[in-house]
């Protein structure tokens, strides 16, 4: 930061020479005149000094018979004053600090923080829509504004602030998404539903917590059959139906039953022998244009290739619609030749493990299956039924039923 000011200030370089040179360093130090780089060579002393304390040294060379001498001249003052003809650099200095201070005038980075359910492009498009964008001015802007509008599109949303620091936006945001999933799954339950089978099954197991349950265990339903219903009748002492309450139907229910599993693959493929020459070509894209150093001719040739694509940033948010990066191409030769039967009876047992293995990530229990392996000469069949348990119930709107007139108030009469 001193050299800064110093630069601005503008200092020399100095030798002095004269008889008591010593007298005339404490005179410097007794008026308080700032030395600095001082240095003994060549039989004299050198040093640094400021413009506005050199012109404050002709009265304390006299006293002490010294002379000085300016070897170097740094800093403004001097670059302004050996350049005072260029009026064309001072105009374009001027302009150049002229378009600094409009440029400061407007919002160039966007930033997003605390944001985890929330990506960080999906608040931005929203901003985006509401007039919020990179390059709009900063007195167009409203940070109150922008923190309600944050609040009221995103739920889950708490606490939002925004501040302007710089040419930056700055918009701090805090989740609830438990809560928020809380609040769904509460509003959800507190709808009256029945639960309906989503496939054909044998009932396994059912543990009812709200509702009344409409199957039993061992007995056999269809896709769509009522498991449990949330109409719970209200009688009176003669056992006549006075009213219905209606609740959320909440049941485990396990069926027992099978998926039909077929997966077919040819035994014939493709072989490729790749090469140990790999050709890298950068290209440039700007706009819909594409600036590629590829060779045309080796594009006839058999080849696999991957982009490493960039995009340039202006700033951490403002993407620029230019390209850059390196294209891979590595050749290759084909072959047809035909997978051993041993192959193919280990690449369809691995299909029907990947597919068990799927089953179970989604809670489904396997009891066994019955799937068989046909190789023919050009193809691979695995087909079969798999005996699996799962919950296999569908939440449905209750039909709400109106009383018969006269039995609503009929406890009440009583």
């Amino acid at each position: 930061m001193n050299q800064l000011i110093r630069f601005c200030r503008g200092y020399v370089r100095l030798r002095l020479g004269g008889r008591m040179p010593e007298r005339f360093l404490n005179l410097c130090a007794g008026n308080q005149i700032e030395l600095w780089d001082l240095l003994y060579k060549d039989g004299s002393y050198q040093f640094t000094m400021s413009i506005s304390d050199f012109r404050r040294l002709q009265p304390l060379c006299r006293k002490a018979g010294c002379r000085l001498h300016i070897l170097e001249k740094h800093g403004l003052p001097f670059f302004f004053y050996n350049n005072r003809k260029r009026k064309g650099f001072f105009v374009g200095f001027l302009f150049f600090c002229g378009l600094l201070y409009l440029m400061s005038t407007y919002i160039w980075n966007i930033h997003i923080d605390g944001n985890h359910a929330n990506s960080t492009n999906t608040i931005l498009t929203f901003l985006e829509q509401k007039g919020v964008y990179h390059g709009i001015r900063k007195n167009d802007l409203s940070c109150q504004d922008i923190s309600t509008e944050v609040r009221a599109a995103f739920p889950n949303v708490t606490w939002v602030s925004t501040r302007i620091v710089g040419t930056q936006l700055l918009v701090e945001i805090k989740e609830n998404v438990d809560g928020y999933k809380e609040e769904q799954k509460e509003e959800k339950e507190k709808e009256p539903c029945d639960l309906i089978a989503a496939r054909d099954g044998e009932v396994v197991k059912i543990i009812t917590r709200s509702g009344i349950p409409k199957v039993t265990e061992g007995s056999q339903c269809k896709k769509g059959d009522l498991l449990v219903t949330g109409e719970i009748p209200i009688v009176d002492e003669a056992g006549e139906t006075v009213r219905y309450e209606y609740v959320h139907a909440d049941s485990d229910v396990f069926l027992k039953g099978k998926y039909y599993y077929y997966k077919e693959f040819e035994r014939k493929y493709t072989d490729r022998i790749y090469s140990d020459n790999v050709s890298k070509y950068p290209f440039l894209e700007l706009g819909n244009t594409r600036l590629d150093t590829a060779d045309i001719r080796k594009k006839e040739n058999p080849a696999v290739s991957y982009e490493n694509r960039h995009q340039l940033f202006l700033t951490e948010n403002f993407a620029l619609p230019v390209y850059y990066g390196v294209t891979t191409r590595r050749g290759y030769t084909k072959s047809e030749k035909l997978y051993s039967k041993e192959t193919c009876k280990n690449n369809a047992e691995k299909q029907l493990q990947q597919y068990l293995d799927e089953l179970k990530k989604m809670g489904v229990q396997i009891l066994g299956n019955d799937v068989k392996i046909e190789i023919t000469d050009t193809t691979c069949i695995a087909k079969g039924e798999v005996t699996v348990v799962l919950q296999a119930k569908q939440e449905t709107p209750c039909t709400i039923q109106e009383v018969p007139p006269g039995k609503d108030n009929s406890l009440d009469e009583q």
